[in-house]
């Protein structure tokens, strides 16, 4: 809950960015509208359907709807591992448990500020460049390998398997 938290807090703070005004309106003597969610193109051109969110130029409310929303996601993380661990003896360990959920508040963590600097950028969410598509991979790569080794470390609790005890 407290990852989620933080995460949420940090989704939040985005907002913060969306408030200050752009270049252009800091040239006007009075102008009517102050801050801007797009950056790199003007607010309120083509979006994705549903959203809205910019579909030419990067836009902050996806970093910040991504982010306020681990509030719901990270718990749901933690509860679907605990439901499925009378019929899976890997999840059936407290600790292996804890570190998938730390793997994933992680990863949801690395792909908040992934959105965000893609939208700081300029980049349309389907539309990123080759250091956003690396960065995106990293991610992606890093968290199934976490969560391989997470799968497949052995807990230190768990009792030995009945051939050793023969040995």
């Amino acid at each position: 809950m407290r990852l989620s938290s933080l995460l949420a807090l940090a989704g939040a703070s985005v907002g913060f960015l969306m408030v200050r005004p752009t270049p252009e309106q800091l040239a006007q003597d009075d102008p009517a509208i102050v801050g801007a969610h797009c950056v790199g193109v003007p607010d309120g051109g083509p979006g994705m359907p549903l959203t809205g969110w910019s579909s030419t130029g990067g836009d902050l409310r996806i970093a910040h709807f991504f982010g306020m929303h681990a509030l719901q996601l990270i718990p749901l993380v933690l509860l679907l591992p605990a439901a499925l661990a009378p019929r899976l003896v890997r999840l059936a360990d407290e600790r292996t448990r804890l570190r998938l959920v730390l793997i994933a508040s992680a990863a949801y963590a690395a792909t908040f500020v992934l959105l965000a600097w893609q939208a700081l950028r300029g980049q349309a969410l389907l539309s990123p460049d080759g250091p956003t598509g690396a960065a995106a991979g990293a991610v992606a790569l890093l968290t199934a390998a976490a969560t391989v080794l997470a799968l497949r470390s052995p807990s230190r609790s768990a009792s030995p398997s009945p051939h050793r005890l023969a040995a």
